[in-house]
């Protein structure tokens, strides 16, 4: 039997290195070239693509899959969603691997989602954006603040920057580097970018929340947090130690 392993993240590698010294059989599912690149360490399959939950059935069918495990991130909960459906469908477990949320978010500005965070700096007249929420939901930002000078912090991968570029964005606007950052670190790329408003998504203790909330605070700057939407995960564990007790009992 095997494991459909739905990630391209930090967790769902660290997911990779516990499923091999268990000699648990995985294939790991990606959108992604970075994706790609994270979960071929470990030597197991790796399919690249966007998966319907058609998708994930016709796969599961034709190789002995006997549950999923969904890594993907907070925000991806569009597959998730087609991931609980698939497993339905298919009568396989579903497990979701999810980092614990930040509960102390006190200093920021708390949003519910992408239109919401756009609304409240329409509403507070920022005049230079610093966006951390991902190359993802980024057209959504720049159609939605035309006023606004915007600068983002994406990964530094060659499809990611020439998605910014195809948005118009030019190099001042682009901070092309990757995670974890520091609160320092946060302070330093804030102030050369002009910023008086820094956005990002609640992706939890491991993401560094608290290291933008409080730079943001040092420098007496709004933090706007886009909050997790809300998925009714069948079962669920939220660290390695829990999955491991999981796939051992």
């Amino acid at each position: 039997m095997m494991k459909l392993l739905l990630g391209g993240t930090s967790d769902s590698t660290a997911i990779l290195e516990v499923l091999d010294r268990l000699k648990i059989d995985v294939t790991s599912s990606v959108v992604t070239d970075y994706g790609r690149h994270l979960a071929s360490k470990y030597g197991q399959p790796v399919i690249q693509g966007r998966l319907t939950a058609e998708d994930m059935v016709a796969f599961i069918k034709e190789n002995d899959v006997d549950e999923i495990i969904d890594a993907t991130h907070p925000f991806a909960d569009i597959v998730s969603k087609e991931a609980i459906r698939a497993a339905e469908m298919a009568g396989v477990s579903y497990l979701r691997f999810e980092r614990q949320a930040t509960l102390d978010l006190s200093g920021a500005i708390v949003v519910h989602s992408t239109q919401e965070a756009i609304d409240e700096i329409a509403k507070r007249g920022y005049k230079t954006v610093y966006l951390g929420t991902g190359s993802k939901t980024l057209p959504l930002f720049v159609k939605g603040l035309p006023e606004q000078r915007i600068v983002v912090r994406v990964l530094p991968t060659s499809e990611v920057l020439l998605a910014c570029e195809q948005l118009g964005l030019v190099a001042d606007q682009i901070d092309a580097i990757k995670a974890p950052f520091s609160k320092e670190c946060n302070k330093e790329l804030l102030l050369r970018s002009g910023a008086d408003v820094f956005v990002s998504k609640e992706s939890g203790t491991v993401g560094g929340i608290r290291e933008k909330i409080d730079g943001c605070q040092e420098l007496g700057m709004d933090c706007i947090i886009i909050s997790r939407p809300i998925v009714a995960y069948p079962q669920m564990v939220s660290n390695l130690e829990e999955l491991e007790a999981y796939l051992t009992k």
